[in-house]
């Protein structure tokens, strides 16, 4: 569970200076890649140019693609949401200046945490090998 949904059920927030989503509102409908470009722009770019190369797979596996900076998220692909940074980085437990790629499944549970830029084949694969994939087609 994330621990954002587990903060509110328990009455304690995570910002309160900054409003705005975080990845409990995806459950169910979306699969969610979060890049964290950290200290590391480059990497971020690299993998971000090569997840935008392949929006029909990203399309058909239902994917939404967020930058999570610093103080703010970026939708590189899919619907655009307020999002609140604190919140993403905090449920995914993600260190300020680390690049990380996250896959969060529809069910809010990471799938794939990685640290390196991943061939966009990889994720794919992970994500089709899934019991909900391939009962969705």
């Amino acid at each position: 569970m994330l621990k954002s949904l587990t903060a509110a059920m328990l009455g304690t927030g995570i910002d309160p200076q900054h409003g705005g989503e975080s990845l409990v509102d995806f459950e169910w409908r979306h699969r969610v890649l979060v890049i964290f470009p950290g200290d590391h722009p480059d990497e971020a770019k690299r993998q971000a140019d090569r997840l935008l190369a392949e929006t029909a797979g990203l399309r058909e596996r239902d994917l939404i693609v967020l930058e999570v900076g610093r103080g703010d998220v970026k939708v590189l692909f899919g619907p655009h949401y307020d999002l609140n940074p604190h919140a993403i980085r905090y449920d995914l437990d993600v260190a300020d200046g680390d690049f990380a790629l996250l896959l969060v499944g529809m069910d809010g549970a990471v799938k794939l945490r990685a640290n390196q830029v991943v061939p966009v084949s990889t994720i794919f694969e992970l994500i089709d090998q899934r019991p909900a994939r391939k009962t969705s087609g």
